[in-house]
């Protein structure tokens, strides 16, 4: 899957969605038809065998948007997708769709590894801390790694903020190896 090309397209729908004022419904149902793709072994095999023609997976994923409600516009895109050959990227697309609809409504999704589990109260305090210092609603998903012996790895789109002790530990071995 090249992720370079999926946000190629998904940032395109994204910009096509906002014109129209509808990338909540387009995130909606590219979504849906994502996962109903993935969850029905024939729609998957029409979408990633070659031996099925353009016009069939055009009938097929139209009536499926035509069915499930999709906007005129993510039909044309699902369109696109099949004459493009890009279906197999339909599933990064659709989450970098939605992460796209998500920042504009000033939403970011953040990872972050501890140490050890975090009860919900710590995790809650967490969230709210670091939505103060990035000035951001969060989507927080928390992960616990012991191999980090302590601290914390926060990750926010293209950028990591390690302050663990392992982190901290390797930075100090690099210094040492100058």
């Amino acid at each position: 899957m090249n992720t370079a090309t999926a946000r190629r397209y998904a940032k395109a729908l994204f910009d096509l969605a906002r014109q129209e004022k509808q990338p909540g419904p387009i995130r909606e149902r590219l979504e849906q038809t994502d996962r109903m793709i993935r969850a029905q072994a024939e729609l998957l095999d029409l979408c990633r065998n070659p031996l099925y023609n353009l016009d069939e997976k055009k009938q097929v994923l139209g009536s499926l948007g035509e069915r499930i409600g999709s906007p005129p516009l993510l039909r044309r895109f699902m369109d696109l997708l099949i004459q493009k050959n890009r279906l197999r990227e339909l599933p990064e697309i659709a989450k970098l769709f939605g992460m796209l609809v998500d920042e504009a409504q000033g939403l970011e999704h953040v990872r972050v590894r501890v140490a050890r589990s975090l009860s919900r109260e710590e995790e809650t305090g967490l969230k709210k801390k670091l939505e103060t210092i990035m000035r951001r609603d969060l989507d927080l998903t928390v992960e616990s790694d012991p191999s980090l012996i302590g601290g914390i790895v926060v990750y926010t789109g293209n950028r990591v903020y390690d302050g663990s002790v392992k982190g901290q530990f390797q930075g100090l071995r690099r210094e040492l190896a100058k």
